[in-house]
């Protein structure tokens, strides 16, 4: 259930996100109180919301979201010290998510270059990392993933069309 009930508040972050850019500062704490309820009735656990100008947090038994909207540009400094640093393009949102199961980020970066992906598994194999997989979806090497294992972390870099994705988990 927790898998779900992670992509159900994932997407529900992503509302919160619009609802809170629309609303004015005096009606975001309604906005934030609407859409704890919503969440709350589509999944029967209680969701505590709190924003700070464009970061976000969602709260519920053990669970933590956080949108990190305010401080683009900026590489997380709690992400793993192993994990090699994505430093093409800009970087446009961090989520971060703490469950029993694990912590997460997604580091999403606008304006990257293309062929970045064989450059990143470089990287991940220079920084001990297993890769695991390794997909190139155009014959001039632009899109494409790749994903590597160290230990209790994985990491996976999706790219194409000028933007990437770049997740990582770490286990207990």
């Amino acid at each position: 259930m927790s898998k779900r009930f992670l992509l159900r508040l994932a997407g529900f972050s992503l509302a919160i996100i619009g609802t809170c850019g629309i609303l004015s500062s005096c009606q975001k704490k309604v906005g934030e109180v609407l859409v704890e309820k919503a969440i709350e009735q589509s999944t029967g656990n209680k969701v505590d919301i709190s924003s700070g100008g464009q970061n976000i947090t969602i709260q519920s038994e053990g669970q933590k979201i956080e949108i990190q909207g305010s401080e683009s540009g900026v590489w997380p400094n709690d992400l793993p010290g192993e994990v090699p640093r994505f430093a093409w393009g800009k970087i446009k949102a961090v989520t971060r998510a703490e469950m029993p199961d694990g912590k997460s980020w997604v580091v999403v970066c606008e304006n990257v270059p293309g062929n970045i992906i064989k450059n990143y598994e470089v990287l991940l194999k220079n920084s001990g990392f297993k890769t695991v997989s390794t997909i190139i979806t155009s014959s001039d090497g632009e899109g494409g993933s790749v994903s590597g294992e160290k230990d209790k972390l994985k990491v996976a870099l999706m790219a194409g069309n000028g933007s990437a994705s770049l997740s990582v988990v770490r286990e207990p």
